[in-house]
């Protein structure tokens, strides 16, 4: 299993092995580009593949898998009948396997991402819907008889909660070792919490339910808040990810359809039904950019690209499209192996200077608060230090290519946070900030 040390002694002194990743090779806002593909008559699930920056969609009437290049909107892959009612999708880097729930034929199969080919497929004792990562590279699954947690090499199942509804969310923390569980039973929300290293510890539930349909479910970076959104005013709950109380609320109104939380978990977007996302700093409080959208999403549309830079909306007419949520953006893989070569692709003002930043964990840090909209968000972390790792000039077209070999020598997984900053131009000094994302380093165990 893949453990980090939580020492800040120990991460600053990993981070240091990260430094090569960004030798160069060679505005805030959002923008108008979106690229979209009809046809998926019925949700099932959405699911990003953090390697090849792509978003899956799988159409639960038809079976139907899409693959889209979450960058530009492109189609990758159209599977047009994996299986009967798909319920759930979940990427698994280590080994390198997109998981797909086919809930009619009670089977979990398992397909190459890069080819999008069937590995295999394996018969549950019941149909399975939502997934998540577990401990171990294990898996965590809502069935129609309960949350059970799954070994794919062993094929051994354990069951941790015996009735769950069977569209219920599902996540699990960086390390995979907790698990929350959000179900809706007679209009009312509950939430679980599992451990998921010692699997025979009792689960904990919420003590008061919320009201509404559960439409959202996010972790925080550090494990501590759970963001619970459901249709029914304030719409956004937050809860102590250990004890499972309400400690605060973005009230958004009635009509909440989706949330996704970025991978430092400073920024969370959402929709209420129209076509417009908007978003939030959620510490220190700040309004945050909106993102306009072809079509409304249905209900769970969303999804969040791990660069923090892409986002895919699938929306109540069965069209999903993808977006971009600032102009000056950083896209590279989330996930790579040690020794890996890494490719980071920037795009800002043309002929403008940039910086790239690196630290070890994430942080908020205002730099201006205005615009009151979407001030200057900083957050690579301040307290545990961060870096200047590259510099460059955009080219005519704004563009820069930054690539190098991922660093080797880590005994563990390492996350890793990048942001890039920009001078408005030679004469005008105000930096802008693109998307923060994180992007981890494997453990020995995925090599």
């Amino acid at each position: 299993m893949h453990r980090r040390s939580h020492g800040r002694f120990d991460r600053r002194s990993m981070l240091l092995l990260a430094l090569p990743l960004a030798l160069p090779a060679c505005g805030n806002g959002t923008s108008n580009r979106a690229r979209s593909i009809g046809g998926l008559a019925d949700f099932g699930a959405l699911a990003t593949d953090p390697e090849r920056n792509r978003f899956c969609a799988g159409d639960a009437a038809s079976g139907r898998l899409v693959v889209l290049d979450a960058a530009d909107g492109q189609l990758q892959f159209d599977v047009p009948s994996a299986g009967q009612s798909v319920g759930g999708l979940l990427y698994e880097a280590c080994s390198r396997s997109l998981y797909v729930s086919i809930s009619a034929r009670g089977r979990l199969s398992t397909f190459d991402p890069v080819t999008m080919i069937e590995r295999s497929s394996i018969r549950l004792p019941s149909a399975p819907f939502a997934l998540a990562e577990a401990a171990e590279h294990t898996l965590l699954i809502v069935t129609a008889n309960g949350v059970v947690h799954f070994d794919p090499v062993s094929r051994s199942l354990t069951t941790l909660l015996p009735t769950i509804a069977r569209d219920a969310l599902v996540v699990s923390d960086r390390d995979s070792e907790v698990g929350w569980v959000a179900e809706t039973v007679a209009g009312a929300t509950t939430v679980h919490r599992l451990d998921l290293v010692n699997l025979t510890t009792p689960p904990t539930s919420s003590a008061v339910s919320l009201a509404g349909e559960v439409v959202g479910l996010a972790v925080s970076w550090d494990s501590s808040r759970l963001y619970v959104g459901t249709n029914v005013a304030p719409g956004i709950h937050i809860l102590d990810a250990a004890t499972l109380a309400e400690v605060d609320a973005i009230d958004v109104g009635d009509g909440l359809t989706s949330l996704a939380l970025n991978s430092t978990g400073l920024r969370l977007f959402w929709s209420t039904g129209g076509p417009l996302v908007e978003s939030v700093i959620v510490e220190p409080p700040f309004v945050g950019p909106t993102v306009a959208l072809l079509e409304g999403p249905r209900p769970r549309g969303l999804e969040l690209a791990p660069n923090g830079q892409d986002l895919a909306c699938w929306s109540d007419l069965g069209v999903l499209a993808t977006y971009d949520v600032r102009t000056l953006s950083l896209r590279a893989p989330a996930v790579l192996r040690q020794g890996e070569t890494g490719t980071m692709e920037l795009h800002g003002e043309p002929k403008g200077a940039y910086l790239v930043l690196l630290s070890s964990e994430p942080g908020a840090f205002i730099l201006d608060p205005r615009p009151v909209d979407d001030p200057r968000l900083v957050e690579t972390s301040l307290t545990a230090g961060f870096q200047v790792v590259a510099s460059g000039t955009f080219d005519a077209n704004g563009d820069a290519v930054l690539t190098d070999v991922a660093p080797t020598g880590a005994n563990e997984a390492l996350d890793t946070v990048w942001q890039v900053a920009q001078a408005k131009s030679a004469t005008n000094p105000r930096l802008t900030l693109s998307n923060a994302m994180v992007i981890r380093f494997l453990g020995p165990e995925c090599q």
